[in-house]
């Protein structure tokens, strides 16, 4: 008998990395079950004030399915957890999915009550019972959620990289009197944009041969800084804004390393350093969240608290921008695959773990 799934999350728009995960997972386990889909996200441009009233209504509009689907013999909640205060709508929906006897399998992408432990998600632990199951990005996830909770889960692990498609071989990058390094994501303080400019500062000062592209949506703020440091650097530093599709998979293909120096707290494992390798890129990041399970032996992980500039600037000196890189970016992009794989296989044996 197919099993029959209610899922339960914010869809784009707007497009991030939560709402692009869930979409694709959503996608993924349509493929091969019957799926009735609940987006609880406010519309697009809501104004502020009103954005919690229209996300609650939306969020009680998702429960009707609950009641409606609860026919189906072999039913399950899919739930896509949020962070902070977002736990009371998890919470709401868990009460209302063990009322009519779902069982309930939570998706996190947070580390927010990871790293501090809260009262919002301990009730949904206790509400939930025996028929709450969990979803983990990585093992790092799962351990520190039971250390903080103090109690062991039924769980699964499924990596982002289930979400991300391997890139062909294309055009590689054709500067080679130059080592082109790349960041991308929303380009705020906490993500890293101050450090990343800096980095393409202190290169230039000290004669590293590198070239900066720098995308991604900024604001008012931050675009004063991205156009100073342009105007400062000239040829050695590019912005080239928000880039989707084509424009995106090009951004990719130019580099030969992805930079990005998060220092964002609640950092889970980003989709973008999943994009950079399955271009085949190296990375160069910081240690947050499940990042150091994404990083292999071709990378560099800046631990909390080191110094990211200096230390990023050194092992970037030390490469150069000879043919040699290609065959490393071919390794990376095969190890990609590998692990794209691995992730989509592990949703496809993902339903079979609480029989």
């Amino acid at each position: 008998m197919t099993r029959h799934i209610v899922a339960i999350g914010q869809l784009p728009p707007p497009l991030n990395g939560f709402s692009f995960a869930t979409k694709s997972m959503i996608a993924l386990l349509s493929e091969a079950m019957s799926v009735t889909v609940c987006n609880i996200a406010p519309a697009a441009g809501s104004p502020s004030l009103l954005r919690h009233p229209i996300k609650f209504s939306r969020v009680l509009r998702a429960c009707l399915p609950l009641f409606r689907d609860r026919k189906h013999h072999d039913r399950i909640c899919y739930l896509a957890c949020e962070g902070g205060l977002g736990l009371v709508y998890t919470l709401l929906l868990v009460l209302v999915a063990r009322l009519v006897a779902y069982s309930i399998y939570l998706h996190h992408h947070s580390f927010s009550y990871i790293d501090r432990p809260s009262l919002l998600m301990q009730a949904i632990l206790t509400l939930g019972g025996r028929q709450l199951q969990h979803i983990f990005l990585c093992d790092i996830m799962l351990e520190r959620f039971t250390e903080t909770y103090g109690r062991r889960v039924r769980s699964s692990l499924i990596s982002n990289a289930a979400y991300v498609t391997p890139q062909d071989e294309g055009d590689e990058p054709k500067d080679r009197a130059h080592l082109v390094i790349g960041m991308l994501s929303n380009l705020t303080t906490e993500k890293g944009l101050e450090t990343f400019l800096h980095l393409a500062r202190q290169a230039r000062s000290e004669n590293v041969p590198i070239r900066a592209i720098l995308a991604g949506p900024a604001g008012a703020s931050e675009r004063v800084a991205i156009d100073a440091a342009v105007a400062e650097l000239g040829d050695t530093l590019d912005y080239r804004g928000a880039l989707y599709d084509d424009a995106k998979a090009a951004f990719y293909s130019g580099l030969d390393v992805f930079v990005f120096p998060t220092a964002y707290d609640n950092e889970a494992q980003p989709l973008v350093i999943f994009e950079a390798k399955a271009a085949g890129n190296a990375v160069i990041s910081s240690d947050r969240g499940c990042i150091r399970k994404q990083l292999d032996e071709n990378d560099l992980l800046i631990h909390s608290g080191g110094e990211f500039v200096p230390t990023a600037l050194a092992w970037l000196a030390a490469m150069s921008p000879e043919p040699a890189l290609e065959a490393r970016r071919k390794a990376i992009r095969q190890a990609y695959r590998t692990r794209h794989a691995k992730a989509r296989a592990a949703i496809g044996r993902l339903l079979d773990f609480d029989e």
